[in-house]
């Protein structure tokens, strides 16, 4: 009959290509949660089983992507003719989503290669901190450095415009000093002299008192009078002499008392200068010396040293200039490296906190791994530590060694 020729075909022994599909992405999908949940198990036993566990996870989605990367292409083109359809496309689509999400979940660094993958999140954070605070100190010393180096070299470029360096600037005024001291100790010199020549009149003085006036007190009358002197003319010689021994003496004493304080006044000219710290060799910094003979030598001294200063000075300046770029350098170099650590361990929390929320199986199998990672280096410490002490104290506890004779008998 014709309604026998316009029944329904039979359905078709060969599945249609989204069926196909639908298969293969279950059979992935139970592969990929199967060996999720024996990444889950391996966790709890111990580190190296957790990443061969992870190891196996990422294995089987890549293996995954390949097998369903045909099936993906034929269920695109499938457009859903009914409800049933669309539902069963739907399926299909979140299941594909699923397998997109565990590739990208197989793709994710392992936290033992990621540089602070192996970090607690509470140490992660200190390391964090840590560097941003040493970041900080190296930028502020790196300002502060440069601004010190800027002033320096403005002021040597200052000085080359105007024809004199800060040695010869120095040397100049230390000459100048040098000229006020020589003339005080030329005049000390010179006040030595005045108490020297007054000392030998006054000696003199002494000497015609002892030696002629003084006899002639004890002549007689007759021997004054064919002296031609009288008594009193004797007793007026005396004192006339003597009073102008008594003046040479105060002239003396005012004189060594003048050559004192200009000797001391010439030293402290230097010992209390901003250039006495570039005499230390001759005791610049020192008292006076006791005579002035000695303070003369060593200013002339000082006078010598002029022209080596002022170099020293010059080349001090441009050492210096050189010491502070380099440091300006250094603190950028540490602050840099500081900054880098603080974005590396940010990237870090940040993948951390993406892993959390979008592959929560994966963090799982991280954290603890991390977290029996952490505790096995700690207890190796412990045990190095430990095995340290019991050496030490093996090594304190030592009695000392004896020959191999022993100890010898009393007596022989």
């Amino acid at each position: 009959m014709v309604s026998d020729l316009l029944r329904e075909p039979p359905t078709p022994a060969v599945r249609l290509p989204e069926q196909a599909s639908v298969r293969e992405h279950e059979r992935a999908r139970g592969e990929s949660e199967a060996a999720l949940r024996r990444a889950h198990a391996a966790t709890a036993v111990s580190p190296g089983r957790a990443r061969q566990a992870q190891e196996e996870a990422q294995r089987v989605a890549a293996e995954a992507q390949a097998d369903t990367a045909a099936a993906d292409d034929v269920a695109v083109q499938v457009q859903p003719a009914t409800e049933d359809d669309a539902r069963e496309r739907a399926a299909n689509e979140k299941r594909l989503a699923e397998i997109q999400r565990r590739r990208e979940m197989a793709s994710v660094q392992s936290w033992k290669t990621r540089p602070y993958g192996k970090r607690s999140d509470a140490e992660l954070a200190r390391v964090i901190k840590l560097a941003y605070e040493r970041a900080g100190i190296a930028e502020r010393g790196a300002a502060q450095t440069a601004e010190k180096a800027r002033v320096l070299e403005e002021r040597l470029a200052q000085e080359r415009e105007a024809g004199q360096t800060r040695g010869q600037a120095f040397v100049a005024a230390a000459a100048t000093l040098l000229d006020q001291a020589e003339a005080k100790a030329q005049e000390a010199a010179q006040q030595l002299a005045r108490a020297a020549n007054a000392r030998k009149e006054a000696e003199e003085r002494d000497r015609y008192l002892r030696d002629y006036l003084e006899p002639k007190k004890n002549l007689g009358p007759l021997e004054r009078l064919r002296a031609g002197v009288t008594k009193k003319q004797i007793a007026a010689d005396i004192a006339d002499v003597t009073a102008e021994r008594a003046a040479w003496h105060t002239e003396a004493s005012e004189a060594r008392s003048a050559a004192n304080a200009a000797r001391v006044a010439a030293w402290e000219m230097i010992r209390t200068s901003k250039f006495a710290g570039q005499f230390r060799d001759v005791d610049a910094q020192k008292p006076a010396p006791d005579d002035v003979a000695t303070v003369t030598e060593r200013l002339t001294k000082m006078r010598e040293q002029l022209p080596d200063i002022e170099i020293s000075l010059d080349r001090r300046d441009a050492q210096t200039l050189t010491r502070l770029q380099g440091e300006v350098t250094q603190y950028t170099d540490a602050a840099a490296k500081s900054r880098k650590t603080v974005a590396a361990g940010q990237a870090e929390q940040a993948l951390r906190k993406t892993i959390a929320t979008k592959y929560p199986e994966l963090h799982d199998i991280e954290t603890k791994a991390r977290r029996s990672h952490i505790v096995a280096q700690k207890r190796a410490a412990a045990e190095q530590s430990r095995a340290r002490a019991q050496e030490s104290a093996g090594y304190h506890r030592q009695p000392p060694s004896q020959g191999l004779g022993g100890p010898s008998l009393p007596g022989r």
